[in-house]
């Protein structure tokens, strides 16, 4: 990853003004993340994050290395900066799982 990347991300979590559907959509067009699921499947399905809207309001969940929806962690929240702030960490905190995971070699 560049950190110029990571700079970007940085920049978004840490700005509420810089947080915005229209940011993040724009940040994930220029720097694909696997693990991130932008209304629908965007990324991959297992081991990531997702976003949607639920009605009025956000929704924001996990999945396991199968893919299922994990329960625990759905956030419903009529708060856009709420969730774009919860996606964002969560789909970063699922790629630095990916970074330090151990390969078998078979």
């Amino acid at each position: 990853m560049h950190n110029r990347e990571l700079d970007d991300l940085d920049e978004l979590l840490a700005n509420d003004e810089l947080l915005t559907a229209a940011r993040i959509s724009e940040y994930l067009a220029a720097h694909r993340t696997a693990t991130a699921n932008w209304f629908g499947p965007t990324g991959r399905p297992q081991n990531s994050t997702w976003i949607d809207r639920d009605g009025t309001g956000w929704r924001v969940w996990d999945t396991d290395e199968r893919a299922g929806i994990m329960d625990f962690t759905i956030l419903r929240t009529e708060s856009e900066t709420e969730a774009l702030r919860s996606f964002l960490r969560r789909a970063r905190h699922h790629r630095d799982l990916d970074s330090t995971a151990v390969r078998r070699i078979q």
